[in-house]
C-alpha cells in the first residue's frame, strides 16, 4: 500500500475529526475514560483543529483516502498528535507520519516531544521503536477530556 504524507487542506476538517476521534474511542484513552467526556465534544473538538488550523496538521492517504493524521499545534517541537484510523493501525501508516513530523521538527534543530497516556501501552512501545524515551510521568489536565490523566512525556534526539 502506497502511503502519501501531506499537508492538510482547507475542508479536511470534518474527515480529519472523524478519524481522530475514531482512533481516540479504539485506543486506552476512551477504556480510560470511563464515560466521564462528552464524546460529542470531543469529536467537536478533533474537527476544529482540522477546520481552523489544518497548516499545523500532516495527513496520510493510501489509495486516495485520508487514514490517519499527525500534528504539531504551536508548530514547535512538540507532537501533539498522532492518530491513524483503526482499520488501518499496524500498515506503516503511524511510521510515515510520525517520519515527516520528525523531519518537520530537525528542520527547527530541535529534538522531539510528545506526551500520551501513560497506560497506553500500545502507543508508549511505538514510540519508544521509533527511538523517543520517557522522561517524565505525571498526571495532567486535559482540556479536550475537561479531566486530569496520567501521562507520560516522551522525548527523541533529533541531531544527527
Amino acid at each position: 500500500m502506497a502511503i502519501v504524507v501531506r499537508k492538510a487542506r482547507a475542508g479536511e476538517g470534518q474527515a480529519l475529526g472523524a478519524i481522530g476521534f475514531a482512533a481516540w474511542a479504539a485506543s486506552q484513552f476512551a477504556v480510560n475514560d470511563d464515560g466521564r467526556v462528552d464524546r460529542r465534544a470531543l469529536l467537536a473538538e478533533f474537527e476544529k483543529l482540522g477546520q481552523e488550523h489544518p497548516e499545523t496538521i500532516l495527513v496520510a492517504e493510501a489509495g486516495g483516502k485520508l487514514v490517519g493524521w499527525g500534528a504539531r499545534e504551536d508548530q514547535d517541537h512538540r507532537i501533539s498528535d498522532l492518530w491513524v484510523a483503526p482499520e488501518f493501525q499496524g500498515q506503516g501508516i503511524g511510521t510515515a507520519l510520525l517520519g515527516a513530523l520528525e523531519a518537520e521538527v530537525a528542520a527547527l534543530g530541535m529534538d522531539a516531544e510528545l506526551e500520551t497516556l501513560a497506560s497506553n501501552s500500545k502507543a508508549i512501545h511505538f514510540y519508544e521503536r521509533h527511538g523517543f524515551v520517557v522522561i517524565w510521568r505525571a498526571e495532567k489536565f486535559s482540556s479536550s477530556l475537561g479531566y486530569a490523566i496520567d501521562k507520560v512525556g516522551m522525548n527523541k534526539s533529533l541531531s544527527i
